[in-house]
């Protein structure tokens, strides 16, 4: 079983913690890791202290917010602090993500497999509503 840590700024990792259990159930070995904007060193400290809560699990995956980020970048610091675990670390987490990945971490070991289906996961989570004009169906079904 994989281990997840959610971590991004402000409150993002418990609302999504708020969404997920509402919408997936409360889950085992997931930890929430917020960043309100204090202190990098508390937050990198907080997400070391997540990621050997899951020592036990066969890896982590790190879910952060933004590319570039505090969260993503100290989740990538402190990654390298744990070198006796199997971290992977993703930026650009959604819902629908989170979603899939607390739902299916018991069927993977290997976080970095877990991380690249979770990649289309979030790639297909993605869509743009268009209207369709029924006017112009309508045109095209006269056999013309």
């Amino acid at each position: 079983m994989i281990g997840l840590v959610v971590t991004g700024h402000a409150h993002f990792a418990t609302g999504m913690q708020s969404s997920i259990e509402l919408i997936a159930g409360a889950a085992e070995n997931v930890k929430y890791v917020d960043f309100p904007g204090d202190s990098t060193e508390e937050l990198k400290a907080n997400q070391i202290q997540a990621m050997k809560e899951l020592k036990d699990c066969d890896g982590v995956l790190v879910m952060a917010d933004l590319v570039g980020g505090s969260p993503f970048n100290n989740a990538v610091e402190s990654k390298m602090m744990c070198a006796d675990q199997k971290i992977e670390v993703l930026a650009g987490a959604n819902l629908g993500m989170l979603i899939e990945a607390v739902s299916n971490m018991e069927d993977y070991t290997d976080p970095a497999a877990f991380a690249d289906e979770l990649i289309e996961t979030g790639k297909d989570c993605i869509a743009r509503y268009v209207m369709v004009d029924r006017a112009d169906d309508e045109e095209d079904e006269d056999g013309i």
